[in-house]
């Protein structure tokens, strides 16, 4: 499905179903699944930093974490929701001929 971390393939090399179902906005769902599951990654490693560091919590090493774990959380889920994101697709809305390209 992916050609890199980044780029996905234009449809699946086995059954010939096309990654892009149609419209320019497609993926905005997955982007909407990398956000949640971003601040799902950011709020569970709060949590754990703050019940491991209770009370002596050191704030200053904090802020520079949850900086760099907002900005890799994302980069790290990118591929997973937008395979993610196919998949729900596909339960709600199944494949039809147009979808599918000759292998």
């Amino acid at each position: 499905m992916l050609d890199g971390w980044f780029k996905m393939r234009p449809s699946c090399g086995v059954c010939g179903l096309l990654f892009d179902r149609g419209s320019h906005d497609y993926f905005i769902g997955a982007y909407l699944i990398n956000l949640i599951a971003s601040e799902l990654i950011f709020a569970i490693g709060l949590g754990v930093w703050l019940l491991n560091t209770w009370p002596e919590i050191p704030w200053d090493t904090l802020q520079w974490v949850a900086i760099l774990m907002m900005i890799i959380a994302p980069v790290l889920t990118y591929p997973f929701t937008k395979s993610t994101w196919l998949a729900v697709d596909l339960v709600f809305q199944p494949p039809s001929a147009r979808d599918r390209t000759p292998v």
